[in-house]
């Protein structure tokens, strides 16, 4: 008998909780084999558990991605995977001049060098096989000025040209590249942050749920765009965000009451 051919596999960095977390179950439900990447020990484990329930092989690798070294690590173990979405992130606010300096290295090395080294990586073996999938899980950020956020926001849109860049370089080679860019999503990454008023203060309709994401990024990849925004809403107001009355009402909803 023929041998079954072996399945694909999904690299998803960030892959603890929340969008990440979503992206992980996904591709488990599509039946591909999973890598799960996190810090996390213990949520990497729960997810890791809850996609095994979908009859797939799961990998986890507890690893620092605000390092170079956890970068280069998790590139070299992985090996070659069918897609990569590099979700890792935090959420950041701060005054200017307040953050200390190794911390703001790390904030930047976790969402965009580290996001362009790992694809550096990974996307040459797609590139030799001739078919793959990366997601870069980016912001509404990366379009608009965010006052306190400064670093957060420079570093969502570093990732996101460096996407649009690697689609038009990969696109003739059977490598598709997309950058999701959502505005607030429900998941516990503000509580982290010590920022859990915003769950109170930002009008439930500007929330978009994670599945949403995950809709939003694969509708991306099958129409050939580099770059998508979840959410009538987000779409709609992208490209008055930056003004100064869009910047008076968002500064309004996000303060701490």
């Amino acid at each position: 008998m023929d041998e079954a051919p072996p399945r694909k596999r999904a690299l998803v960095t960030g892959a603890s909780s929340g969008i990440g977390e979503a992206f992980a179950l996904h591709y488990a439900r599509l039946g591909y084999d999973v890598v799960l990447a996190a810090r996390n020990t213990a949520e990497l484990a729960r997810v890791a558990t809850a996609c095994r329930g979908h009859g797939v092989r799961v990998e986890v690798a507890t690893v620092d991605l605000s390092t170079p070294a956890g970068v280069e690590r998790l590139g070299t173990d992985c090996g070659a995977v069918d897609v990569l979405v590099a979700n890792a992130g935090v959420t950041h606010a701060a005054t200017v001049g307040t953050t200390d300096r190794d911390r703001l290295d790390s904030i930047t090395y976790l969402m965009a060098t580290g996001v362009v080294r790992l694809c550096e990586i990974v996307v040459p073996r797609m590139v030799v096989r001739g078919s793959g999938a990366v997601i870069i899980v980016s912001s509404i950020a990366a379009f608009t000025p965010m006052r306190k956020a400064g670093p957060y926001a420079a570093a969502k849109s570093y990732s996101t040209a460096y996407a649009r860049s690697l689609a038009l370089e990969v696109a003739g080679k059977g490598v598709r590249v997309a950058a999701v860019c959502p505005g607030y999503v429900r998941t516990n990454l503000h509580e982290r942050a010590g920022l859990g008023h915003l769950a109170r203060t930002v009008p439930n309709w500007l929330w978009i749920p994670v599945a949403e994401v995950v809709r939003a990024a694969e509708r991306a990849l099958v129409r050939g765009r580099s770059v998508v925004i979840p959410g009538r809403v987000y779409r709609l107001a992208a490209p008055f965000l930056a003004s100064a009355v869009a910047q008076r009402i968002w500064r309004r909803m996000t303060r701490r009451v």
